[in-house]
């Protein structure tokens, strides 16, 4: 039998600053998610969620454990990790585009620096994308001639543009007025449609029961919870997840 796409076995991660405590951000992570599927991550603020995407993305190094996708280690000294992240793409709460290029050089560009493709190649590729986040209309325009929820569109589109075996969502939408939150959840919502394998921290929880394939409660840096959404967030076991849903649900 195949390997999950992605396996986290065991991760502990420590901050360490100068003058303050050591703070555990992720105590002895385990979890794993299979080709196609969704996993949604819910907890407080301060619990891990962000870091534990952070580290699968190899921008937040990891103390112990080990991290794998698609049968590569993270750990391995032999990996590339620049090359680790083309196949593990990540969208942000702050978009995080260059905001002195077109929203279709956002797209063209990392094609060209990482992938190596020509320059027609890449923007009729980023053209394609940006017509199927609904931004087909707006590749001339500047990040800040456009929206939150139209830079966020573009974020999406530069990172599918790397054509990513992992899509990780870290809370998309929670930087987007009310009235364009929905828009993004539904393209989140057609990428699941697709197959795209997905890991998304998100206080949607709407999105969360209606998306997810598997579901994770974090507090204090461990998983408290996990199951199908309808395990962890309709009947849960344990008395912090319950008293977590109760304040937002």
């Amino acid at each position: 039998m195949a390997e999950p796409l992605l396996v986290v076995q065991a991760v502990k991660k420590t901050y360490r600053r100068d003058g303050h405590p050591p703070h555990l951000a992720l105590d002895g992570i385990d979890c794993q998610l299979e080709r196609g599927e969704v996993m949604v991550v819910v907890g407080p603020s301060g619990s891990g969620k962000s870091t534990l995407l952070r580290t699968l993305n190899g921008l937040e190094s990891i103390d112990s454990g080990t991290i794998r996708v698609n049968g590569v280690s993270l750990t391995d000294p032999a990996t590339d990790v620049n090359r680790w992240r083309t196949d593990v793409g990540m969208v942000f709460q702050h978009f995080n585009l260059f905001q002195h290029r077109t929203a279709l050089d956002n797209v063209a560009l990392p094609q060209r620096v990482v992938r190596g493709r020509s320059r027609g190649d890449a923007e009729r590729y980023a053209r394609e994308l940006l017509g199927r986040v609904g931004m087909a209309e707006f590749g001339d325009r500047y990040p800040s001639q456009l929206s939150g929820g139209q830079q966020q569109r573009v974020a999406i589109a530069r990172a599918l543009a790397m054509d990513p075996q992992l899509m990780l969502f870290d809370e998309a939408t929670s930087a987007l007025d009310p009235e364009t939150v929905g828009g993004i959840l539904e393209l989140m919502r057609a990428l699941a449609r697709d197959g795209m394998t997905m890991a998304v921290v998100t206080h949607e929880m709407g999105f969360a029961r209606d998306v997810g394939d598997r579901a994770i409660f974090m507090d204090a840096g461990r998983i408290v919870e996990m199951g199908t959404p309808d395990e962890v967030f309709g009947h849960p076991k344990e008395a912090r997840t319950r008293a977590f849903l109760e304040k937002i649900l």
